[in-house]
């Protein structure tokens, strides 16, 4: 019965629901792609899909919030000019949102996987592109505003990979730190799933018991994660973000196409 209020068949779920929200919690604060591991947990938990897919938003949220208040330091230091892309973050997570609840998520869920693993590879050529692609003063603010209002749309939408394609827009608009960029990124996260929350909640889509698990174990998750991802190298976070990025993508490809 006690399980039962947390929308869950029985206690073992419960448990591993709360696994999956440490380790996904953990794995949104070093780079992303949380959501490929806590979302299938939760549908094979027997949530409907936009039911998991809206409580897993809320659930993950506060893994990012706490990874970024773990990286406050760094995003106090962060140049202003890069505050501003909170505004397109906000509109495309609101319509990424609204398209979930409007319509059947398959399509997005079918690209994801190449998304994720597209990603994960941009992020590894960072160095290359940074001496090959340059955005001028001249268009910067256009294609900045483009291209996090198209990652955050999706991030609304559905989300999956979501920190590791902020972390690529990032890098393409210029920002030099890695560290820096990880620690923005738990914010723009933040700013894009907040948003999609509050759609979700007031749509009636959450289900609260099994939101409250994945609320407290993202937090462990996110929180011990992102103290120590900073410890590390930019180079091995860099490294660390690509594994990450490869690995839940193959997974996805292996769940979507092959299963």
């Amino acid at each position: 019965m006690a399980a039962m209020l947390f929308g869950l068949a029985d206690p073992s779920q419960v448990l591993i629901v709360f696994i999956a929200a440490v380790l996904a919690g953990a794995g949104n604060a070093v780079a992303g792609g949380g959501t490929n591991l806590s979302f299938p947990i939760l549908v094979w938990a027997g949530l409907p899909a936009v039911e998991a897919n809206a409580t897993n938003a809320l659930g993950l949220s506060s893994g990012s919030v706490a990874a970024a208040w773990s990286y406050r330091k760094r995003i106090r230091e962060t140049d202003p000019r890069w505050w501003w892309l909170v505004v397109p973050a906000v509109v495309g997570g609101t319509l990424g949102a609204w398209l979930l609840l409007a319509l059947p998520p398959e399509w997005f869920t079918s690209i994801a996987p190449l998304l994720v693993i597209g990603a994960a590879i941009l992020v590894a050529s960072d160095p290359v592109l940074r001496r090959h692609i340059r955005i001028g003063a001249g268009n910067g603010t256009v294609v900045a505003i483009g291209l996090m209002l198209l990652t955050s749309f999706y991030g609304g939408y559905f989300g999956a990979g979501i920190g590791i394609l902020i972390l690529v827009v990032l890098s393409l608009l210029g920002m030099p730190d890695l560290h820096q960029a990880n620690g923005f990124k738990n914010m723009l996260a933040v700013a894009v799933k907040g948003v999609a929350v509050v759609i979700f909640i007031a749509q009636g889509r959450i289900i609260w018991g099994a939101a409250i698990v994945l609320l407290v174990g993202s937090t462990i998750g996110g929180w011990g994660a992102g103290y120590l991802v900073q410890k590390l190298q930019p180079e091995t976070l860099r490294w660390v973000v690509v594994t990450m990025g490869l690995a839940m993508g193959c997974i996805m490809v292996v769940r979507q196409y092959l299963l």
